[in-house]
């Protein structure tokens, strides 16, 4: 953990029971922490934190959680966590695991979740929803709205994106502000099938026990083999992850052709304010 923040300090005001008038949901990477400081800095009022726990978070990923939910309560904000079927009882009930084509984790493990807590805290739809979108994240959210009026992925509600215009450095700025260090990786509170090499090489021998367990079990494996040089399962992933670019070479080269099956669902895939870049 990189985090600067000690979550021993005092809290410097007691959460209060006030009505909920905006909600946060985070994993607690850069966006969700630059997020929280804006409002501290903005002085909202009865501000949820709702942390997405997918049951599939990168192992030490959790104490991070701890330590950031002391911190919203010392801003005087409210802590709360969501809960779900969970990542790997998931790939269970769908006999495999989740494609970039076929990204059903986010709405099943942190859409659905997330709706739900919002009928229970929130039942008359009247809390703001800020997200931490920024458009130069990517190309898909160049064109990202600061704003909507009724946001279908948070039950028809106000949709604010504060730095929908912003720069990474603007972002940046903010996190340091709060008492933190910039991350220099995505949020892991998830265990993506979307990781990236850099990503992979920050798994721990208990992650990759993980997915090499789930895969066992579950049959199938969690890496597509034609997105990683035809490595197949997690040990194989692994070796891709911790070699030099271009020079894994698969047990199997046949494994590295994209295959002409396809799952037949489709709920779409990660979307922008549930999974951070």
């Amino acid at each position: 953990m990189t985090t600067v923040y000690q979550a021993s300090l005092p809290l410097r005001r007691e959460t209060t029971n006030q009505p909920i008038r905006f909600v946060i949901f985070v994993s607690y990477g850069n966006d969700s922490v630059a997020l929280i400081q804006w409002a501290h800095e903005s002085n909202l009022e009865g501000v949820a934190v709702v942390f997405t726990d997918t049951g599939w978070a990168a192992d030490g990923w959790m104490d991070r959680v701890d330590q950031c939910e002391t911190w919203v309560k010392s801003l005087g904000f409210t802590p709360y966590r969501t809960s779900s079927i969970g990542f790997r009882q998931l790939a269970r009930e769908k006999k495999g695991f989740p494609t970039q084509r076929y990204q059903w984790c986010s709405f099943i493990l942190k859409i659905e979740p997330g709706q739900r807590w919002l009928d229970k805290y929130d039942p008359d739809a009247r809390a703001v929803c800020l997200i931490g979108v920024r458009r130069e994240e990517s190309e898909d959210r160049s064109d990202f709205p600061e704003w909507l009026p009724r946001s279908d992925n948070h039950g028809g509600r106000v949709m604010i994106a504060p730095f929908a215009t912003w720069s990474t450095e603007q972002r940046d700025a903010l996190i340091r502000r709060a008492g933190f260090d910039v991350l220099p990786h995505r949020s892991r509170e998830c265990k993506c099938i979307n990781s990236k090499r850099s990503d992979m090489r920050r798994f721990t021998d208990a992650d990759w026990q993980e997915i090499s367990d789930a895969e066992a079990e579950i049959g199938k494996t969690m890496f597509r083999p034609h997105r990683h040089m035809g490595a197949k399962g997690a040990a194989e992933v692994r070796k891709w992850a911790n070699s030099e670019r271009g020079k894994y070479q698969p047990p199997d080269p046949s494994d590295a052709i994209p295959p002409d099956d396809l799952p037949d669902e489709d709920l779409s895939g990660c979307k922008p304010g549930w999974c951070e870049q």
